[in-house]
């Protein structure tokens, strides 16, 4: 079945049937005085009747432009963390490499990434959202929390916003992420290309989950492809998995090589 698409309705569909001026519809729909009460209420009647929406960027980069002079522009992306505290997150190879890439593509673009750090307004997303209104900031993208800020939520209105991961998972969003399914069955087909025939793996469950189980996913319907006498259950440790539970699965499935994610691998083999 087609997708249907979406129409945008523009302030010029306004002005055309209104027989007036698109400056004239922008300072109406602003509430501007200059433009009298009866001419606001008919362009308001207008837009809802077309389903105007506004968009939350093109609104920012005109409050910077008026703001400004006219000499503005759009140039911060908010990226709000919830990591207990501004610079935490930076300890983790993978948020780092993400932060790297975001703010190359972001210059690329022409804007600038600013870390607005959640803890820093006491927890509270009401406190972080007027800051970003009132800074004209529109553009959000919400990353590295912690799970235990899994149900914190964020107001999303008048925002254009994005999601990196599993992060923030109570709003909905579009997000970007590993593909975490391609990503293992690359790393498996490598292993065989080097000749290992009985490769097995590692993740902890945690970690398993947050992919929506892509990793274990990928592993098991590789494994489809492997005469029954090569393949080995993946490992999926709990948090308080003991040596003794990696032990009894290496023995039982006796693997050639290991693909391994933040799983203390090295010291339990020795």
């Amino acid at each position: 079945m087609p997708k249907k698409q979406i129409q945008t309705v523009r302030m010029a569909e306004i002005a055309q049937r209104l027989r007036v001026n698109s400056s004239t519809v922008s300072r109406a729909l602003r509430g501007d005085p200059r433009i009298g009460a009866e001419l606001r209420e008919r362009v308001q009647k207008v837009a809802d009747e077309l389903g105007y929406r506004p968009n939350p960027l093109v609104s920012a980069l005109m409050a910077n432009r008026r703001r400004r002079g006219g000499a503005g522009a759009v140039d911060v992306i908010a990226l709000v963390t919830h990591y207990g505290g501004r610079e935490d997150w930076r300890k983790k190879d993978v948020c780092r490499w993400e932060f790297e890439g975001i703010e190359r593509r972001a210059r690329e673009i022409g804007f600038r990434i600013e870390v607005f750090a959640l803890a820093e307004y006491g927890g509270d997303p009401a406190r972080l959202r007027a800051t970003l209104l009132a800074r004209s900031i529109r553009g959000v993208l919400l990353g590295f929390s912690r799970e235990e800020s899994a149900a914190t939520t964020f107001d999303c209105s008048d925002l254009c916003v994005a999601g990196l991961s599993s992060y923030f998972p109570q709003v909905a969003a579009d997000r970007a992420n590993f593909h975490g399914f391609f990503n293992v069955r690359l790393a498996l087909d490598r292993v065989r290309t080097l000749g290992y025939r009985r490769p097995a793996l590692i993740v902890p469950e945690l970690n398993n989950r947050y992919s929506g189980n892509l990793w274990s996913g990928a592993f098991l319907d590789w494994q489809r492809q492997l005469p029954r006498k090569d393949r080995c259950e993946p490992f999926l440790p709990r948090e308080d998995a003991t040596p003794a539970e990696f032990s009894d699965w290496l023995y039982r499935n006796e693997p050639d090589s290991l693909l391994v994610y933040k799983f203390p691998v090295a010291p339990l083999l020795a």
